[in-house]
């Protein structure tokens, strides 16, 4: 799998100083230490692919991703932590997806698209950012999805076509306090397009909170909008790519009865 989707240096330096920072009390092999040294000597380009799996290995995801954390003027072209809470929440909670049509909001390099299509029945990937989309159409076609589909996405163009979905996913999106506002509208938007349907659509944000007043901002804007918000709790989320103290939330929203 290496050999098919090669990794940059500075990822394989990233997962073996980990790993062997988890088995300092256990004998580590030579030939890891002379990877670690190799990678640490090579100067190649700084993008390539990360494996990820979520499942225990029923599933793996390939992605390709920059080391730097904005490239071509865009962050959305790495993965995030919020992100990869949500993959494995959405693993853990598999149920919830079963033969429902999806929608994500700002899908990056595609992961988040590219794990809950193993859950749904369809899901699309939207995003804004040129280098973005070919991205995430990236990941689909190396990972052989067959049921996702990439769209481009303007929260602030209020004309966007308004397809019937189910569920409305996003992680790390809550970044930009002057975007905020309207992330909420094309969230409420997605989720009132389907006002017959027999249950209510629901939408799952996951975020990491860097900035306490640009997160409450978000909050204060979901009430104001008229949908309901609940916090899911993540205490007992087991993830090996999490590290770090990072505080990271995942809200349930919904439209309020009457709200439309």
């Amino acid at each position: 799998m290496a050999m098919k989707f090669p990794m940059a240096s500075a990822f394989v330096k990233m997962f073996i100083k980990s790993w062997i920072n988890q088995v300092e009390d256990c004998e580590v092999l030579e030939e890891v230490y002379e990877s670690f040294s190799v990678a640490l000597t090579h100067t190649e380009p700084q993008i390539g692919y990360k494996i990820y799996t979520f499942d225990g290995g029923s599933h793996y995801h390939a992605t390709k991703e920059t080391v730097a954390m904005c490239s071509k003027g865009t962050t959305g072209l790495r993965t995030w932590q919020a992100c990869l809470a949500l993959c494995q929440w959405a693993t853990d909670n598999n149920h919830i997806f079963k033969n429902k049509k999806v929608i994500e909001l700002g899908c990056g390099v595609g992961l988040l698209g590219c794990v809950i299509s193993h859950l749904c029945d369809q899901i699309t990937l939207t995003d804004y950012h040129e280098s973005v989309l070919k991205a995430a159409q990236h990941t689909l076609e190396v990972n052989s999805v067959s049921n996702g589909t990439v769209s481009v996405l303007d929260w602030s163009d209020s004309c966007d076509e308004e397809d019937s979905v189910d569920i409305v996913v996003a992680a790390d999106v809550v970044f930009d306090p002057t975007l905020v506002p309207h992330l909420v509208t094309t969230i409420k938007r997605k989720l009132s397009s389907t006002k017959d349907a027999d249950e209510p659509r629901v939408a799952y944000i996951c975020s990491t909170v860097r900035n306490k007043e640009t997160y409450s901002t978000f909050l204060n804007e979901v009430c104001g909008q008229g949908l309901t918000i609940s916090e899911i709790d993540l205490s007992r989320l087991k993830c090996v790519y999490l590290f770090g103290t990072d505080t990271i939330k995942l809200v349930k929203l919904q439209i309020q009865p009457g709200a439309n």
